[in-house]
């Protein structure tokens, strides 16, 4: 799936905004060289690095679950990842919206971000946000009538998109040192139980999802064959090709395992003796 979301994003070098003719032509009426020369070229850029990140989160999620000894902290910790850049590749990608919304929410993705580089008062990335911010107020007229594209927080947003799969809660128990999560999870460790793999395993399946919705969504917005983004992918990775519907199938059976193991996940209760005090 991972591989699939990086194909989908490299599969064409050309960017196309639905119900327009030329990308450019929309930046040239809309950007300039001196704040953001490029607003909806760096949109469907944004949308295509936040599809190959929530592909890179959930690779490096699957080699930590594979290993002898499954490292359950720190995938949870790549899942939420995966969720937090997933949804903001649905933010930006929608095909339902247009050309200026799809503008406004990127503007609005780099001003959100200021309050974390104030911090650390990087130049290079303050003078980046700066840019979108002069745009902002020099094309305000462009986009009067055009609702405001609100971001809102990565639980809000992930929610938005995913409210059918886990809560964000859930992703963040392992993740925030969650005391109820942690206590819960080390004994049954301990115990031997499938409890605290049937967490984890929720977590990469959830993260397995919504880098399909984002990479689904690329392929909407581009007008991209999914068939031949998989074939793209064989020959890149020297492996057999495969139909996006076997793709699906594949995918589903994952989520049959891991439904199955939650419906019948063990908890061991049973005091253990515990140390002199």
């Amino acid at each position: 799936m991972a591989q699939f979301g990086l194909a989908a994003a490299n599969f064409s070098p050309l960017y196309r905004e639905p119900g327009i003719v030329s990308i450019d032509a929309i930046d040239a009426e809309v950007g300039s060289k001196i704040d953001v020369e490029g607003p909806l070229l760096t949109a469907h850029r944004l949308a295509k690095f936040y599809v190959i990140s929530c592909g890179d989160a959930l690779s490096s999620c699957c080699e930590l679950i594979g290993k002898d000894h499954p490292m359950h902290i720190g995938s949870a910790a790549l899942a939420r990842t995966a969720a937090e850049h997933a949804s903001k590749a649905m933010f930006l990608a929608d095909p339902a919206i247009d050309w200026k919304q799809r503008v406004l929410r990127t503007h609005e993705l780099f001003k959100s971000s200021l309050q974390e580089y104030k911090s650390s008062n990087d130049v290079g990335a303050t003078n980046l946000i700066n840019d979108w911010q002069k745009w902002r107020a020099r094309t305000g007229a462009s986009f009067s009538g055009v609702s405001r594209q609100t971001v809102g927080n990565n639980r809000a947003l992930i929610e938005k998109y995913f409210d059918h799969a886990l809560a964000y809660d859930e992703l963040s128990r392992p993740t925030h040192g969650n005391a109820t999560w942690l206590t819960l999870a080390v004994i049954q460790e301990q115990k031997g139980t499938n409890y605290t793999w049937c967490a984890t395993l929720r977590n990469f399946c959830f993260a397995m999802d919504v880098c399909i919705a984002a990479s689904n969504r690329l392929c909407e917005l581009w007008g991209l064959d999914r068939d031949e983004v998989l074939r793209a992918m064989a020959e890149r990775n020297s492996v057999d090709p495969i139909s996006w519907e076997d793709f699906g199938g594949m995918c589903e059976w994952v989520r049959v395992g891991v439904d199955h193991l939650t419906d019948n996940v063990v908890v061991d209760w049973r005091e253990d003796p515990q140390p002199c005090r």
